[in-house]
């Protein structure tokens, strides 16, 4: 996994850091995103692994709320601000529209497949047992394995280029854009980081008692 961006220090910062943080440098934003959504691919792996006879009830509904809510929106962030601006610039090329074009296709085809990854996890979360534990677990495998790919990809191409070609004014109507959206990103952030760390700890107990 790589490691977490420098801009993880605009986490929880106050209102007015905040502001200056983004109106500095708004593309940490998106790195920040990715670091939570990291974070979600490391809670389904955690999940996959406990099958079938060990299930976080409480790490599925973290997940649920992820996978239904802040996904749909990081991609919607991402096509409706950044990439707009990017096809914009008269710096990119053909290479960099193939690759925007790709990631879209992407994004539209992980929406319906994080739906029914929820569903299933759902159940999970309300005590439930699964219904097919080895299909479940390729499931979550055949989502997260790629998401890691699709967030590492963007980290190496998409977002050193939104740094490097996007205008002064540019950056500031994002950064004006993506204000309230820090909140929530603060928000999902801290709330997935410690579900995946109680679920490692409880992993790890669990892993002691069954050695001795």
């Amino acid at each position: 996994m790589p490691s977490q961006p420098s801009h993880l220090h605009l986490v929880g910062v106050g209102r007015s850091d905040r502001l200056q943080e983004l109106h500095d440098d708004p593309i940490a934003f998106f790195e920040v995103e990715h670091v939570w959504k990291l974070a979600l691919c490391d809670a389904l792996e955690l999940i996959a692994d406990g099958l079938p006879h060990s299930t976080n009830e409480a790490l599925c509904r973290m997940a649920v709320s992820v996978l239904t809510t802040a996904l749909p929106r990081h991609a919607s962030l991402e096509e409706q601000l950044l990439f707009p601006m990017l096809r914009r610039s008269s710096s990119i090329g053909s290479d960099c529209e193939r690759v925007l074009v790709e990631l879209e296709q992407e994004h539209a085809s992980d929406e319906p497949f994080a739906h029914e990854i929820a569903e299933a996890l759902e159940e999970l979360g309300q005590g439930a047992r699964p219904r097919n534990s080895e299909m479940l677990g390729y499931m979550l495998r055949g989502f997260f394995v790629p998401l890691r790919r699709h967030v590492e990809w963007e980290d190496v191409t998409i977002l050193p280029l939104a740094r490097r070609v996007l205008s002064r004014e540019d950056k500031a109507q994002l950064a004006a854009s993506l204000v309230e959206a820090r909140q929530q990103t603060d928000t999902i952030f801290n709330s997935i980081s410690a579900a995946v760390a109680e679920a490692r700890r409880r992993a790890a107990d669990e892993a002691s008692r069954g050695t001795h």
